[in-house]
């Protein structure tokens, strides 16, 4: 996108060169207003230097600058801010939605990355059961009092708000009860007994 906004072509009629822009995009995205919106994201990071994040020390890496680079280079740089604009405004955009937007409230939730081969090897019932999780879909008290089908969203063991985060990691009383564990508990004492009278 951005090797057509920079096309310079020399006439020899005039001897000078001409700039042609022969971009054509959709009514909601414009090429040209996107590459000089990063453009000037990138001036102006410039203007207000290198600032440091995390445990780095000072000098530790190193910024490329606007001013300074040159043909590939710049046009590398205008890409990958795009990507940070976009990326942004897509958490933006999630974090405004109530139900879509949930997993950008899960800060302090487990992470785990699942490759296609775990997936594609799921059992279906468990994939929906991730999907509803991740959206917050599953049929806690909040989520039944928003669907109309129940008018109390307290949970009945510790009297907070049941979400769906809350039903799978952090109901206190559950957590000093042992509930969690109590289901893996089972499978094993069911297990246990099998190979005990195998013997």
């Amino acid at each position: 996108m951005f090797l057509l906004t920079e096309l310079k072509v020399y006439t020899i009629k005039d001897r000078r060169f001409f700039y042609y822009f022969f971009i054509k995009s959709g009514r909601k995205w414009k090429v040209v207003e996107a590459v000089d919106e990063a453009k000037e994201c990138l001036k102006i990071k410039e203007v207000i230097g290198q600032t440091q994040t995390d445990r780095k020390g000072l000098g530790s890496s190193t910024a490329k600058w606007w001013s300074k680079a040159e043909g590939k280079e710049k046009r590398d740089m205008v890409i990958n801010e795009r990507r940070l604009n976009e990326d942004s405004r897509r958490v933006q955009k999630a974090v405004q939605q109530p139900q879509q937007g949930q997993w950008t409230n899960w800060d302090n939730a487990l992470q785990k990355c699942l490759t296609w081969n775990e997936i594609w090897h799921m059992a279906p019932l468990r994939i929906s059961f991730l999907i509803r999780s991740v959206y917050d879909l599953l049929p806690s008290n909040a989520n039944l009092v928003r669907w109309g089908k129940k008018e109390d969203p307290i949970c009945p063991l510790c009297q907070g708000r049941q979400t769906t985060e809350h039903v799978l990691s952090s109901c206190k009383i559950a957590l000093s009860q042992g509930r969690y564990t109590w289901r893996h508990n089972r499978v094993l004492q069911e297990l246990a007994a099998i190979i005990s009278t195998a013997k």
